[in-house]
């Protein structure tokens, strides 16, 4: 047998053995191989795969089963693709679109097992396999619904992306634009002219590729839509706020949230006790909350889920564990817990920021690490002795409007003068008793 080797067969098993392997290298990336809409997705990639090689060996051997198979498999190719961007989106698998490529995948299975479906020409210089008819058209619109779909994702994904994952949005639109939008106007050219198929598959491999780097360097991409995480507080038996972090902007102040915190567990004393998890719907969001032996935990995100669900517990008994003998000892003081933000990146690191706007809102740190000028240092060094009181008041000021530091010296400066208006009157006073009763 005479094997017909052509440019087409050489890059469709390139262009597929490449994708399969990058699939499985994203697979042990331990940022994103439990991540679920990601898995759907591994998986229609897997499909694109299998498609381009199955398209490759049937032009290779001039097969025209190998053809039908290869058009079938654009089938589950978009169904996954569909459940992926669903639970991506809102963390649910249904949607009308996924009934509506069902029912289209029952008629393309018909229409690829009919006489004719499949034929062989000699268009570009090399005998090929091609589809015809209906079974063509099929295809070309089944290729057109995943396309739509991931452009649409992408599009949504890039325009509400946090400023902090902007730029990972960015690459990840740009790989999504050159997989659906350039693969499918070279697809419809291909109606045209031969040629643009491989055209059609260079551009989808290299997007597909773009698309995987991007999720890979920063997964939060996937957790934009489904829900927003606002904050998490950590409090022990007694009340005491021993923990607190911000992802989104919330009115809530850390004594409030604390105090809510507390009148709910008592509220739900039995429930807690069990050790359970327990959701409170909010008028504008949900608090999971979650009690253990020496501490309650509460998180507030916009609504609840099962990863949610799951990440608080695992915080819940890492944060006991890494802080046993300071809750132990009953230590209150937050300052004690700080490590506690390494937690936060193993338990919370796929759940994006959305605290900043823009690059020129400033970033606050906390007192040690912030610089102000040297006389209101001197000025507050000599107010606050207690090292712990000075460095959150340094905090405070540095978070208030630019006029406000100015003030403060202002107001120092007024009250020194009348603390020594006040002594000289006294001393004025007593000198003046003197003189009568002399």
């Amino acid at each position: 047998m005479v094997l017909n080797w052509n440019i087409e067969v050489i890059l469709d098993l390139i262009f597929s053995s490449v994708l399969l392997i990058t699939t499985i290298i994203s697979y042990t990336s331990p940022k994103t191989k439990n991540i679920t809409s990601l898995f759907f997705l591994r998986l229609s990639f897997v499909f694109v795969g299998l498609f381009m090689f199955f398209d490759g060996v049937s032009i290779l051997f001039l097969n025209k089963l190998i053809s039908r198979i290869s058009g079938l498999l654009l089938f589950p190719l978009a169904i996954f693709v569909i459940i992926g961007i669903n639970y991506t989106i809102k963390e649910n698998f249904y949607s009308i679109g996924l009934i509506l490529v069902f029912g289209l995948g029952i008629l393309l299975v018909y229409l690829g097992l009919q006489p004719g479906a499949v034929g062989i020409s000699k268009d570009i210089g090399y005998p090929r396999t091609d589809w015809r008819g209906l079974f063509n058209i099929m295809g070309m619109l089944f290729s057109a619904i995943g396309s739509f779909y991931l452009l649409y994702w992408g599009a949504r994904t890039f325009l509400n992306a946090p400023f902090l994952i902007k730029k990972d949005a960015s690459l990840l639109f740009l790989g999504v634009m050159i997989a659906s939008l350039f693969g499918m106007l070279f697809y419809l050219l291909y109606i045209f002219e031969t040629f643009f198929i491989l055209l059609s598959n260079f551009s989808m491999i290299i997007g597909l590729l773009i698309f995987t780097i991007a999720i890979i360097r920063e997964p939060k991409l996937l957790y934009i839509f489904p829900f927003t995480v606002y904050r998490i507080v950590v409090k022990d038996r007694e009340g005491h706020p021993l923990f607190d972090h911000d992802w989104s902007e919330s009115n809530i102040s850390e004594t409030i949230f604390t105090g809510f915190l507390n009148a709910v567990q008592l509220m739900s004393e039995e429930v807690m006790h069990i050790g359970g998890l327990l959701d409170i719907n909010l008028e504008e969001g949900i608090l999971i909350l979650k009690e253990s032996e020496r501490i309650t935990v509460g998180l507030v995100a916009s609504k609840s889920s099962k990863l949610l669900r799951d990440s608080v517990v695992s915080f819940t008994t890492d944060f006991e564990q890494k802080f046993d003998r300071e809750l132990k000892t009953s230590i209150e003081d937050m300052p004690a817990y700080e490590s506690a933000y390494e937690l936060i990146e193993k338990h919370f690191s796929n759940f994006p920021y959305k605290i900043l706007k823009s690059k020129k809102q400033p970033l606050l740190l906390t007192g040690k690490f912030i610089k102000i000028p040297q006389e209101l240092d001197n000025k507050l060094r000599s107010v606050f002795t207690d090292e712990k009181e000075y460095e959150a008041v340094k905090a405070e000021l540095i978070k208030s409007p630019l006029s406000i530091p100015s003030e403060f010296l202002k107001s120092y400066n007024e009250m020194q003068e009348e603390l020594r208006q006040i002594s000289g009157e006294d001393v004025k006073y007593l000198d003046t008793e003197s003189n009568l009763d002399e």
